[in-house]
């Protein structure tokens, strides 16, 4: 090719065009990515993933500027601008940032994994409205006015038209269905009341009914007498002595938007019936998952093959962070949800991956839980349980200087010496079998557990299924996701001691074991 044909090609407008979307795009995907800067930065130098959007956005507005240049041959001394040896050689310099940034982009995205991909997502379709709406401008303040056919600019501005009308329509006038998605999470708390969690796949309030010496009983989601409705997530406190043998529905009642003076509400609906049985007496029987990190498919296979069980406990990491509600609704309260089917109930472990993230500080909330370490009663059995927080120190730039668990730990370590000696048979539920990292704190958890007269541990945290004693105590990690496959366990109490079972995903039992405690 003559180097007039290349200069020629390589100076296009339609092409200098097209490279500015292209590096448009690459520019939002990669701020989609920003869950995931600390680890560019950790691994090379900090600041350095700013510096890659910084240069894409940059990139972008050169191409924008050379294109309009290009559209409009500005002319110097009698020759074209775009014939300059600088305007072209700066033209393949733009092109070839682009097409490199757009590379590493979708290798990024494509090198994700399971439980990254969903977050980037999340964040690219919460960024998209603003990022739509930037390009809509550019294009009519930019390239609009440079078309020149009369039929494609007629084209292109009903395509736009379009676009608005529709948007706005389905902003004001939502025509998707509104129900619940899934049976209702009952958590356990420790306290005299159970949370009763669920999921609605739109916002509203949230109410739970039942009747109680022969008395209807309506109780809501509420705050302060204020009814909630911003929220996809309802979150019920039922007395466990109204609640514990009797049955219940869920209800909901959509909020389009509420006003200072009225509001716009939607469609009600309300859950089948639900027969709720807590366990009791000396056998009882357990589900134990942990870990399962998004892989929802595979949780459920291994579940399958564990046969019932009269409750369920859930320990903890079940996403990467806590980013959005979605994935509180998703991983935790319809997972929750579908294991206990709304008709036993949920003993709730915080994992180490749920400290992380905007809406880790409102996980109580969601869950109805005022702490994540106390004792629950069922029966013969004690459970305490204790929330071990991050597996890291608090200066870790994981956490972006959000975290002060070292203290929390403190805390919960004083309660839990503290704690009196109960005549059930106790059991320790804690996601990481180190209870804490600092090893002062450590060896005071496991000092008290000892006094409280615990024998055995049941955690998480490590992704496989196995038993070994620390420090005195008995310690069963239950399984969780291994990689391409994932194990559940069930607890059996009874006299003869706990049996403890595992199976894999394809039905394979993987692990069996009676210990005394």
């Amino acid at each position: 090719m003559q180097r007039g044909s290349f200069v020629k090609v390589i100076t296009n407008a339609n092409l200098l065009c097209l490279f500015s979307f292209v590096s448009a795009v690459s520019a939002f995907l990669f701020y989609s990515c920003r869950a995931n800067y600390v680890f560019i930065d950790t691994a090379v130098f900090k600041g350095l993933a700013a510096l890659l959007l910084a240069l894409m956005l940059f990139v972008a507005v050169v191409l924008l500027v050379l294109y309009e240049l290009r559209v409009h041959e500005v002319r110097r001394k009698d020759a074209l601008l775009y014939e300059k040896k600088g305007f072209a050689a700066l033209c393949v310099l733009a092109l070839l940032a682009s097409v490199g940034f757009l590379i590493g982009v979708l290798v990024n995205l494509i090198t994700a994994g399971v439980e990254t991909a969903p977050v980037i997502f999340r964040m690219a379709r919460k960024s998209f409205p603003y990022f739509a709406a930037a390009v809509v401008i550019v294009f009519l303040l930019a390239i609009y006015p440079n078309i020149r056919k009369v039929g494609v600019k007629k084209t292109l501005a009903v395509l736009v038209a379009a676009g608005v009308v529709l948007s706005s329509f389905f902003t004001l006038v939502p025509l998707s269905p509104y129900k619940i998605t899934s049976a209702p999470m009952v958590i356990d708390s420790g306290s005299d009341y159970y949370s009763v969690v669920f999921a609605t796949n739109k916002t509203g309030t949230g109410y739970v009914e039942y009747t109680y010496n022969g008395e209807p009983v309506k109780l809501y989601d509420e705050a302060a007498g204020r009814i909630k409705g911003d929220s996809t997530i309802h979150t019920v406190r039922v007395p466990k002595a109204e609640l514990d043998g009797n049955s219940y529905r869920v209800g909901s009642v959509r909020v389009l938007e509420a006003y200072s003076y009225g509001s716009r509400l939607g469609k009600e609906v309300k859950s089948e019936s639900y027969a709720f049985s807590a366990p009791s007496g000396e056998n009882q029987t357990w589900l134990s998952v942990s870990d399962w990190h998004t892989r929802l498919e595979k949780a459920y296979e291994a579940v399958s093959y564990a046969g019932d069980y009269d409750g369920v406990i859930l320990l903890g990491d079940a996403v990467p962070g806590l980013m959005f509600e979605e994935e509180i609704r998703e991983y935790i309260v319809e997972f929750g949800g579908n294991l206990c089917g709304g008709t036993v109930p949920v003993v709730y472990i915080r994992g180490n991956h749920e400290t992380r993230g905007e809406y880790a500080e409102k996980l109580p909330d969601y869950l109805g839980m005022d702490s994540f370490y106390f004792t629950a009663d069922y029966g013969d059995y004690r459970f305490i349980v204790l929330d071990s927080g991050e597996d890291k120190q608090d200066d870790h730039p994981e956490y972006g200087g959000m975290v002060n668990y070292a203290a929390y730990r403190q805390d919960m370590v004083d309660w839990l010496a503290a704690l009196p000696e109960s005549n059930k048979t106790t059991v320790a539920l804690v996601h990481s079998g180190d209870v804490c990292i600092e090893e002062n704190l450590h060896e005071s958890a496991y000092a008290s557990l000892k006094n409280l007269g615990v024998r055995q541990i049941i955690c998480g945290h490590e992704h496989t299924c196995e038993f070994f004693e620390q420090e005195g105590l008995n310690v069963f990690v239950d399984g969780g996701h291994t990689g391409d496959g994932f194990v559940a366990s069930k607890l059996t109490f009874s006299s003869d001691g706990l049996l403890l079972e595992a199976w894999n995903d394809s039905g394979d039992k993987v692990f069996e074991k009676t210990t005394e405690i």
